[in-house]
């Protein structure tokens, strides 16, 4: 499973449940991983905007990582339809393998937590 593809950062996020798009909240901790959110925008007469970016970080001793999520969405002028978000992920530390392994082991407890 390629790390990237919009599966992975879909569960990713339903993992670390992000706080909603209005909250001010910008650092939690969620299944033992640090979580930082940082937003910037712009807006112009012309066009605007907005890059968001949720980097993950576990500090464990042997399989500690990095990870941010980019969150990027464009809006223009006379646009027609709806802009659509588009988003990827880095791993800036460790290996994929173990952001795989963690995101898998949670999403699982997670899941059996809410159907149970």
């Amino acid at each position: 499973m390629r790390i990237s593809n919009a599966r992975t950062i879909a569960d990713i996020e339903y993992v670390v449940d992000p706080p909603s798009q209005g909250s001010d909240l910008a650092a939690w901790t969620a299944c033992g991983i640090s979580c930082r959110r940082d937003r910037h925008r712009y807006s112009g007469r012309d066009y605007s905007f907005s890059f968001e970016l949720l980097h993950l970080h576990n500090d464990a001793r042997h399989k500690g990582w990095h990870v941010v999520i980019i969150s990027e969405l464009w809006r223009f002028e006379g646009m027609r339809g709806e802009p659509r978000v588009t988003k990827s992920l880095r791993v800036l530390r460790g290996k994929a393998a173990d952001v795989l392994a963690w995101m898998r082991q949670n999403r699982d407890q997670k899941l059996r937590r809410a159907t149970s």
